[in-house]
């Protein structure tokens, strides 16, 4: 919900729920594929420069067919946001994205 900053104003920041610069969470899933992570990693580097790139990991699934892969990045801008995600959704070695 938004907030009121007391004026009867409510800024465009609470209305979209994150201030930014902030860490967010992507995290993908795909194939157990040595493709996998390489071809991710291409697709967050278009609109995330590395430095911006807080942490990774990745996990196995218990039986070895799949991967999930968390990348936290410092997002800068709500365009910026929506445009990693967007990308990382349509990834043809992202089975889903969350």
């Amino acid at each position: 919900m938004a907030k009121n900053n007391g004026d009867g104003a409510i800024s465009e920041e609470d209305i979209k729920g994150l201030t930014y610069p902030c860490e967010f969470p992507l995290k993908m899933f795909g194939k157990n594929d040595p493709a996998f992570i390489p071809a991710v990693d291409g697709v967050i580097l278009k609109y995330v420069p590395k430095p911006d790139w807080i942490s990774s990991k990745q996990n196995i699934s218990s039986n070895g067919n799949y991967l999930s892969y968390t990348v936290v990045i410092r997002a800068r801008t709500r365009l910026q946001l929506d445009e990693v995600c967007a990308a990382v959704t349509v990834c043809p070695v992202v089975l889903m994205a969350i």
